[in-house]
C-alpha cells in the first residue's frame, strides 16, 4: 500500500499511469495450511478493488493479475507478463480492474 501512494502521487498529478499488482489464487480460494498467505493475497485484491475507482477517476489504471496456480515454466511466466501488458493498454474506458490467469496443467 505504501508503495502504491508514492507511486500514484506523480501519476496523479499527471493524470495518467498504471499501478499493476500480482495476486494469488489463495486470494480467491484461501487454504487452511497457507492462511497467512491467503490473508495477504486478499490484501492485494481488496486494495486493487478499493481504489480502482477512485484513482480511474484521476486517470489512473488500478489492476491485478491474480495468478490462480504455479507458474512453472517460462511459457507460463510470458503468459502472466502478457496478462499485465494487456492490462496496461486497456484504453481508459475499457480498464478492468482484475484478470485471473489459470496456468496450464
Amino acid at each position: 500500500m505504501v508503495a502504491v501512494q508514492a507511486a500514484a502521487r506523480n501519476m496523479i498529478a499527471r493524470g495518467s499511469g498504471s499501478i499493476l499488482l500480482t495476486g494469488g489464487g489463495f486470494g480467491l480460494q484461501p487454504h487452511p495450511d497457507f492462511l497467512s498467505l491467503s490473508i495477504g493475497k486478499a490484501g492485494i485484491r481488496a486494495l486493487a478493488q478499493g481504489i480502482f475507482e477512485p484513482f480511474r477517476e484521476k486517470g489512473v489504471h488500478v489492476a491485478t493479475v491474480t495468478v490462480a496456480g504455479l507458474v512453472m515454466n517460462s511459457k507460463d511466466a510470458n503468459a502472466v507478463a502478457e496478462q499485465f501488458w494487456q492490462l496496461h493498454s486497456q484504453p481508459a474506458g475499457s480498464w478492468q480492474v482484475e484478470t485471473v490467469y489459470t496456468p496450464a496443467g
